[in-house]
């Protein structure tokens, strides 16, 4: 059975068990997924843009924190800007953050009831929401597209480049090109992915194999804290993503003459793309 196949079933079972569950914004387009790269830290959320910006919870819940920067106005915004707090059933929490100001509060939501509008503040380049389907009692953001209706998406991610990240330099490799290196340096993939226009989204499973072993096999699901720090599946910020935002395949060595790394990505509807490259090395460990 392949990836697409399992990855479809998955789907569909989550989306059977979790039908109570609705997107935060009606007619939304998602313009950041779970999981990506912020540079220096996990997108612990999905963003989202609507035409009327209007917010609602993804389930019936209970208010449980909001800050709104009309009853604080001495205080500079957090960095979610004005937000609000829903616990649901079985210890859930949903969190929904850069909302507008003058926020209005209620002890109880019921799923179609507006509790916001999508806005721009805090740290926050244009107006969207950032929601987020936490777990606290588990320390662990789940990926929303776990527990939300599945959303069309027949278009399969892009694998477009490797590079080495060297001093300052990305340094993209061309497929059977020559490579000179003085160590085993990570090897960086560029992967980005759309829903249905130009999105440049995060995956949400990646494979790579290296010289026929495999080297990295990592899901998105969900984003834990562990020996003090937040992780993936065990794998920290810094093991999986480099400060270019591209992903990271760390501890490679790397052969004399002919390396083959083969890379692929799925998103979470199970659309799959996988790319084959050859470079030939030559090592020239002595020169530093």
């Amino acid at each position: 059975m392949n990836h697409r196949i399992v990855a479809y079933i998955s789907l569909l079972l989550m989306a059977i068990s979790s039908v109570s569950f609705r997107w935060p914004l009606e007619n939304g387009t998602v313009t950041s997924t779970f999981g990506e790269s912020r540079w220096d830290h996990f997108h612990d959320g999905m963003d989202m843009i609507s035409p009327d910006g209007v917010v609602y919870p993804v389930e019936a819940g209970s208010l449980v924190f909001f800050w709104d920067k009309v009853l604080f106005p001495l205080d500079n915004y957090p960095g979610g800007g004005n937000y609000k707090i829903l616990e649901h059933r079985d210890g859930i929490y949903s969190l929904y953050m850069h909302l507008e100001n003058g926020l209005t509060s209620k002890d109880r939501y019921a799923p179609g009831e507006p509790l916001g509008i999508m806005g721009n503040t805090g740290h926050s380049f244009r107006n969207h929401l950032h929601f987020s389907i936490l777990e606290p009692v588990k320390q662990t953001s789940v990926n929303p597209f776990r527990m939300l209706p599945p959303l069309p998406d027949a278009k399969p991610p892009v694998i477009s480049d490797i590079a080495f990240h060297i001093g300052e330099k990305i340094i993209i490799v061309r497929d059977r090109s020559n490579i000179r290196l003085t160590r085993h340096y990570p090897l960086l993939v560029k992967i980005s992915d759309a829903m249905a226009g130009r999105e440049n989204l995060g995956i949400y499973r990646i494979e790579a194999a290296f010289n026929g072993k495999i080297v990295l096999m990592k899901e998105f699901e969900g984003i834990s804290f562990v020996n003090h720090q937040l992780s993936v599946g065990g794998k920290g910020f810094d093991d999986l993503f480099d400060s270019k935002g591209f992903y990271k395949l760390d501890g490679l060595t790397y052969e004399e003459g002919e390396n083959i790394l083969k890379v692929t990505a799925s998103d979470f509807a199970g659309n799959q793309a996988s790319r084959e490259y050859f470079f030939y090395v030559q090592l020239d460990m002595d020169s530093e």
